[in-house]
């Protein structure tokens, strides 16, 4: 039983991929908003009704990415002794889709506000992992303004890392946080 749900995960893995690696093609050849989502399945090999299963909307394929990104830097936040140093861990690596969608991102002015929308709902979730239960009023002003200034210094640094050619991400966002002095 153990080799067959390790197959069916591996299984939904490979077509969730699929989907992602589709729809972001598709998105950069014709537009977010010119591509459908049956393009999409029928691109990734799969019908529309599974892109369904896997996504709610096409949106939700961007946002899945944005998603893993953010899981990234809360793993990283377990291991690192301060944020800027979970930050700069999260984003070091091969960042190829999370770059695909940011550029994506840049040219869609549509999908600005939903993004913005998830952004903020994740500077919550940092907080909150951040803070001690008994946190006092000042502790929890300290952090959610911390979590903040390390959001706006990596939004800014990836904005500057998608325009400068052959920059390195991890590198910008280094001397984004630095230059605003998170390092709490």
């Amino acid at each position: 039983m153990t080799k067959l749900c390790g197959l069916r995960e591996r299984k939904k893995q490979e077509t969730r991929l699929a989907l992602v690696d589709a729809a972001l093609a598709l998105f950069e050849s014709k537009g977010f908003e010119a591509a459908t989502v049956e393009e999409i399945a029928a691109a990734a090999d799969v019908s529309p009704r599974t892109f369904f299963r896997y996504f709610a909307a096409k949106e939700a394929v961007l946002l899945a990415v944005h998603d893993e990104e953010f899981a990234r830097l809360l793993a990283a936040v377990d291991q690192a002794p301060t944020l800027a140093e979970a930050v700069i861990g999260a984003i070091e690596g091969d960042h190829e889709r999370f770059r695909r969608v940011q550029e994506l991102l840049a040219r869609t002015p549509a999908l600005h506000a939903t993004f913005l929308q998830r952004t903020v709902e994740q500077e919550h979730q940092l907080v909150a992992k951040l803070l001690p239960p008994d946190a006092d009023p000042r502790q929890v002003l300290r952090t959610r303004l911390l979590v903040a200034a390390s959001f706006a210094a990596l939004r800014v640094a990836v904005e500057d890392w998608l325009t400068t050619p052959g920059a390195d991400c991890a590198d910008r966002v280094r001397d984004a946080l630095s230059l605003v002095a998170v390092t709490g």
